[in-house]
């Protein structure tokens, strides 16, 4: 009962396109997403006429193609196909055949490698706490692709359809519809209590029910934390809150936004630095302190709430200096810095050893990218070649972007094209290199016993419901995070303008 969602209608073929890869960029409701292209359009184009055809093959209807492993290799083949790889195999690309794209067996084969999968970072909504209460939230949810408005006459949401952002959800498409063994839930900053998607007491709580399920460590937590509050904040996300994160919540890491100052936060509440010794580092102090070693930070997605300037790398190779002991995931790998990221690591860090960036919405933006393969290429080797294969986390911002299986797909299968291995030095991504960052490096990072939990994968509840729900159920193919500029800010201003905007 606990992991049972709404009802799938009709409208899922709409979400998305039904499609086993989305068809444009979602936001992680950080930032505004950008358009479809007209590349992705035939990407999108390309998929439907493959699968049509291969469907009718296998005498199966379009919907069941896409859902299957045939269907999530036809879309990687169409990505090949329109970044001129075609057989992928031969240079580089997403290694799935033709055959992967016709034969379910041979399909199956082509994703069959087996990883242990820690994301770092997932996300779902707490619909029992400030959204219960808050109409503009409520409306947010609303508005997109969470109702199936042909349901009620009225056009309202159809009961039980808000939940596809429960926390029971949040665990199927997680748990029962990918290969994620252990997820580390995610906030996002809010102002105050009633604004707050999901409090840090509740990630523990979904942590604590998916551990009862799993019988071993399934979900681990991360504190938000806001040192640059102001001390009557009410959101749990103060420094002096943090004795009740680590004590109480168990939290294994901090998880902090050194943008998140101005604007929506209020005019006297500035953004800060990971280096600033009046803001930051009585936070790390006590962090250390309390036994904690890992701060997570934003940074990159300069749209949407967060001031512009303040979500830059700048501060990271001196906090990363003035204290050696702690480790710093900085979240996205920058993103849209992420050359500067790697840049400050050579120059000015190139000895330390504790900067760990993270793909959350960088690897899946990549894939989605009108030079999917480049795109890919480039931010795998660059990160390798800079801070080395056992320095970087996997994370896929689920469930904004859906089940994380096809981001995971999609690691499996991806091969560097010799000719950027000859051109800019990078290395081959190898089985070794996947297994590192699928979740080898987040288990040493966040004091993860693999081998124990190897061991009670299979057998957990979690495990024999995965295996019960796959011959009964198709994954959803939805994503959840904001396609276009009004969805986005339905969700960070409830409906009002962005009031960092003149005009």
């Amino acid at each position: 009962m606990l992991l049972r969602t709404s009802r799938k209608t009709q409208d899922d073929e709409r979400y998305d396109g039904g499609l086993p890869i989305p068809n444009q960029f979602v936001s992680n409701s950080e930032f505004y997403p950008d358009p479809q292209t007209p590349k992705q359009k035939v990407i999108e184009d390309l998929v439907r006429e493959m699968a049509d055809e291969r469907a009718a093959a296998l005498g199966w209807s379009r919907r069941r193609f896409l859902q299957s492993a045939c269907g999530t290799a036809t879309a990687l083949a169409a990505i090949n196909l329109v970044n001129g790889c075609g057989n992928s195999s031969s240079d580089g690309g997403f290694a799935v055949n033709e055959c992967a794209t016709r034969d379910p067996a041979a399909a199956r084969e082509a994703f069959s490698a087996e990883y242990f999968i820690v994301d770092v970072q997932t996300h779902h909504a707490d619909l029992d706490g400030a959204l219960a209460t808050n109409p503009a939230l409520v409306d947010f949810f609303k508005g997109f692709r969470i109702c199936a408005p042909e349901t009620l006459a009225d056009g309202s949401c159809h009961p039980g359809d808000i939940d596809e952002l429960s926390q029971a959800n949040y665990l199927k498409e997680i748990f029962l519809d990918s290969e994620t063994a252990v997820a580390m839930m995610s906030g996002i900053p809010a102002p105050n209590a009633a604004t707050q998607l999901i409090s840090n007491d509740s990630m523990a709580a979904t942590r604590d029910v998916a551990n009862r399920l799993g019988a071993s460590q399934r979900v681990i937590t991360q504190g938000m934390l806001t040192p640059n509050f102001p001390k009557n904040a009410d959101t749990g996300t103060l420094i002096s809150d943090m004795e009740h994160l680590v004590r109480d919540l168990d939290c294994r890491a901090l998880k902090t936004y050194t943008g998140a100052g101005y604007g929506l936060f209020g005019a006297d509440v500035k953004p800060w630095w990971l280096d600033d010794e009046e803001v930051s580092y009585p936070m790390i102090e006590e962090a250390r302190r309390l036994g904690l070693h890992v701060v997570n930070t934003h940074k990159g997605l300069r749209l949407g709430i967060f001031d512009p300037e303040h979500i830059k790398p700048r501060d990271v190779p001196k906090v990363a200096r003035d204290w050696p002991d702690m480790k710093f995931a900085i979240y996205h790998s920058g993103f849209e810095y992420l050359d500067e990221l790697c840049r400050l690591k050579r120059e000015e860090i190139p000895q330390a050893t504790n900067v760990y960036p993270e793909l959350g919405a960088i690897f899946a933006s990549a894939v989605l990218a009108d030079n999917a393969v480049e795109r890919v290429g480039h931010l795998l080797g660059k990160l390798v070649t800079t801070f080395g294969a056992d320095h970087i986390l996997w994370g896929t911002d689920s469930i904004w972007y859906g089940s994380p299986q096809w981001q995971i797909d999609a690691l499996k299968t991806f091969q560097m094209p010799q000719s950027m291995m000859d051109e800019f030095g990078y290395p081959q991504i190898t089985p070794d290199i996947k297994r590192r960052i699928f979740g080898l490096n987040a288990a040493d990072v966040y004091g993860i016993d693999v081998e124990a939990l190897r061991c009670t994968l299979p057998n957990d509840l979690l495990g024999q419901a995965k295996v019960a729900y796959q011959d009964v159920h198709d994954p959803s193919l939805r994503t959840y995070g904001p396609r276009t500029r009004r969805e986005f800010l339905q969700l960070a201003f409830g409906g009002r303008p962005d009031p960092r905007r003149r005009g």
